[in-house]
C-alpha cells in the first residue's frame, strides 16, 4: 500500500552509560540512602532498610531506608511548620515570582545532571533510552507551564460582592498546607514534576511518597531542591513501602490532600482511609485501553502505530493500548501487520543499543502477566502470540514475549489491566459496535479512533466513556488539557495538566462581612 513505506518503530533504546554520579549517589559511602524530612537524611526509627534494584539486571543499585510512622508524623510536622513559618515568613506568604524563582533553579539543576536523572529512569526504572529523554523534557515544560498557571490564577481575596442589605461577600483562596504525592514506579521522573510543580506553586508544602521499586529519582531531586535554595521543609521525600509509608500518610490528619497514581483496588483503599478524617483525594488508577480502527484504515500502517503503543515502556503505560477492535473487513491484514511489529520487537537489556522490549518492573508483575496471558487464553482469546518467558543472555531480569489474542464481541477475554505488551483484537461490523464494547469496561482513561475520516473519527472520540479520547493517535499528552480518568480510572479533581489541576491544590471559602448591628 502506498503508506506501507512509512518507517514506525518501537521505542527504542540507545547504548547508555551509567554515570559515576549516579553510582555515587546511590552507594551513598556504603550508607543506606534515607528519607529527606527538613532538608536532612533519615534513616528511620523502624531501623527497616530495602534494596532498589535494576529489573534488567537484578543488580542492586542502592539500599533506602524505609520511613514509618514516626518519620510521617515529623515530616508532616516539619512541613506544616515550613507552610505557615514564623511572623509571616512560610512558604505560603512566598511571593508567586519567588516560588517561581526557586522552581526554575531546580529545573536547571536538573537539567545540569541531565545524565544522573536519565540513569535513574533507564537503570532504576527499565525504561529504553528514547521513552526515557523524552520523559526527562516533562520536568522543565510542566515546570514552565504551571509558572504560567500561578501567575495567571489569583490566590487571595476575590471580588467583593453585596448579598444582602449591608452584608457583602467575597472568595478566599489559599493553598491546603501539607499535600502528599504517591507516586508509581512506571514514570517516577513524569509524575513527580505533574504532581510537585503545581503543588509547591500554589503555595503548599509537599511530601513525595515514591514506589520501593523507583525511588531513586525522588532523593536526587530532594537533593538538588536544598541546592537550589528552597527552604528546608517544603519538599519532604518518604520512601517506603505502600502498606507502610503510604498508608501512614493516609492516615495523618495533617496531610490535607493526596495526589495518588496507582492500582483501582489501592486508591479506593487509600481513599476509605483518608474519608475518615476528611483528607481530600485525587486518583488516577489505570487503564485498559481501547483503539477503535476503521474500514477506511491502512491495515498496516495503523497496526504498526498502534503496536507502538502497546509496546509503550513494554505496556507498563496507564493508557496503553490493550484491546483494539477492527472492522472485519481489514481485521485480517491488520492482525497479520500487529503480529509482524510485536514479533519484531527487540527483546534485550535496556542499556542495549536496540532494545525495544525490556524487562518489566518486578517478579510480582511477572508473575501477574503470565497468569494474564493463560486466563486470555482459557477464556476463549486464540493466540496469535503466545507470551511467556523470554531469555536475555547475561540477564537476570524478568523477561517476557509480547502476547496478541484474537477475539470475538460475545467473548469478554481481557476484563483487566494487563501491565505488558499485550493485546487482543476482536473483528467487528460497525463503528458503533466496537463502540459499545469499548466503553463495555469498568476502566475509562484513554481510547482512540483510527480512520481517514477525521469528522466521524471525532463525533467517536466524544462517546469514548474514556478522560482522554483520540483521532489517529493515542496516549496523547498536552499542558492545558486534562488528563484523568472516568470509572475506575480515576476522580474527582481536574485530572492533571491544566488550569483546574492548579485549583485542586487549593481551596476557596466564602467569607461574608455584616456591618456591625446598632
Amino acid at each position: 500500500m502506498a503508506t506501507a513505506s512509512i518507517d514506525i518503530q518501537a521505542f527504542t533504546a540507545t547504548t547508555f552509560t551509567t554515570p559515576d554520579k549516579f553510582s555515587q549517589f546511590c552507594s551513598n559511602g556504603g550508607a543506606p540512602l534515607g528519607g529527606i524530612i527538613g532538608g536532612k537524611s533519615v534513616s528511620g526509627s523502624m531501623n527497616a532498610t530495602f534494596q532498589t534494584t535494576d529489573p534488567g539486571s537484578q543488580e542492586v543499585l542502592a539500599t533506602i531506608c524505609e520511613m514509618g510512622e514516626a518519620e510521617v508524623a515529623l515530616a508532616v510536622e516539619t512541613a506544616h511548620k515550613a507552610f505557615i513559618g514564623d511572623n509571616g515568613n512560610g512558604w505560603k506568604d512566598v511571593l508567586v515570582e519567588k516560588r517561581i524563582a526557586l522552581v526554575n533553579k531546580l529545573v536547571e539543576l536538573c537539567g545540569r545532571d541531565r545524565d544522573i536523572l536519565l540513569a535513574c529512569e533507564i537503570r532504576d526504572g527499565g525504561k529504553v533510552s528514547e521513552l526515557a529523554t523524552g520523559d526527562f523534557t516533562q520536568i522543565r515544560e510542566c515546570a514552565e507551564y504551571f509558572s504560567g498557571v500561578a501567575r495567571r490564577i489569583a490566590m487571595g481575596e476575590g471580588p467583593e460582592r453585596s448579598v444582602a442589605p449591608r452584608v457583602k461577600g467575597f472568595t478566599y483562596r489559599e493553598p491546603w498546607g501539607v499535600v502528599a504525592g504517591i507516586i508509581p514506579w512506571n514514570y517516577p521522573i513524569v509524575l513527580t514534576s505533574w504532581f510537585m510543580f503545581p503543588a509547591l506553586l500554589a503555595g503548599n508544602t509537599v511530601l513525595i511518597k515514591p514506589a520501593e521499586d523507583t525511588p531513586i529519582s525522588a532523593l536526587y531531586i530532594a537533593k538538588l531542591a536544598a541546592e537550589a535554595g528552597f527552604p528546608p521543609g517544603v519538599i519532604n521525600v518518604l520512601p517506603g513501602r505502600g502498606e507502610i509509608t503510604g498508608q501512614c500518610i493516609a492516615k495523618h490528619p495533617g496531610v490535607r490532600y493526596i495526589s495518588f497514581t496507582g492500582s483501582p483496588g489501592v486508591g479506593q483503599a487509600i481513599l476509605r482511609t483518608c474519608d475518615r478524617h476528611g483528607t481530600r483525594m485525587k486518583r488516577e488508577m489505570g487503564g485498559n485501553g481501547s483503539a477503535i480502527v476503521l474500514s477506511d484504515a491502512d491495515p498496516e500502517l495503523v497496526a504498526r502505530m498502534v503496536g507502538r503503543y502497546v509496546n509503550q515502556h513494554y505496556g507498563q503505560t496507564c493508557c496503553t493500548v490493550h484491546r483494539v477492535f477492527v472492522d472485519r473487513k481489514i481485521a485480517d491484514p491488520f492482525i497479520d501487520a500487529q503480529r509482524s511489529f510485536l514479533e519484531g520487537l527487540k527483546i534485550g537489556y535496556q542499556t542495549d543499543e536496540g532494545t525495544q522490549l525490556g524487562s518489566v518492573i518486578n517478579s510480582t508483575q511477572h508473575h501477574r502477566i503470565l497468569q494474564a496471558q493463560k486466563e486470555t487464553a482459557a477464556r476463549g482469546g486464540q493466540a496469535i502470540l503466545s507470551g511467556g518467558v523470554a531469555e536475555v543472555s547475561g540477564k537476570d531480569g524478568f523477561y517476557l514475549k509480547p502476547a496478541l489474542y484474537r477475539t470475538s464481541p460475545e467473548v469478554d477475554c481481557n476484563p483487566q489491566e494487563v501491565f505488558h505488551t499485550f493485546a487482543t483484537v476482536c473483528p467487528v461490523d460497525s463503528a458503533e459496535e466496537a463502540l459499545q464494547l469499548a466503553n463495555r469496561s469498568p476502566y475509562g482513561l484513554g481510547a482512540s479512533v483510527w480512520t481517514q475520516d477525521i469528522e466521524r473519527g471525532v463525533a467517536l472520540a466524544k462517546k469514548f466513556r474514556d478522560g482522554t479520547g483520540q483521532v489517529n493517535c493515542h496516549n496523547s499528552i498536552a499542558y492545558g488539557l486534562p488528563y484523568g480518568g472516568q470509572g475506575i480510572s480515576g476522580g474527582p479533581g481536574g485530572g492533571v495538566n491544566c488550569e483546574d489541576t492548579f485549583l485542586d491544590y487549593t481551596q476557596v471559602k466564602a467569607v461574608y462581612v455584616a456591618d456591625y448591628p446598632g
